[in-house]
């Protein structure tokens, strides 16, 4: 399980050299997922004991956005400044999400079933 939790961190940490050495405006864990994403396809399997660690981590995610939740108190009068175009952008991402992913999702299990 130690493996796996290194695996997250040192991807964590080279998408922070890559955000800072480039100067790129995108969090750095972000580049982080991006990069241990491309890892997997190139390895074509995830290891066990970053299926181990995901299998932990993953039932505890609603309490990492706790602190942004809460966080949103800080900016009530940036809120009733542009509430009206927060709204308009949250729902516009929600439905271009909601009929995006199940696309993502589709491809992804067809490629991997062309692989099995």
């Amino acid at each position: 399980m130690l493996v796996g939790l290194l695996y997250l961190i040192l991807f964590q940490l080279l998408g922070h050299l890559i955000v800072v050495g480039l100067a790129i405006p995108i969090p750095s864990p972000v580049v982080g997922l991006v990069l241990l994403f491309v890892y997997l396809l190139i390895k074509g399997h995830v290891p066990a004991s970053l299926l181990g660690v995901a299998n932990v981590l993953l039932p505890l995610l609603p309490l990492f956005l706790i602190p942004a939740s809460a966080g949103i108190i800080q900016y009530g009068d940036l809120i009733i400044e542009d509430g009206v175009a927060i709204a308009a952008a949250l729902l516009g991402s929600l439905t271009i999400s909601i009929l995006v992913v199940p696309h993502i999702f589709l491809f992804f299990i067809r490629l991997f079933q062309r692989q099995s």
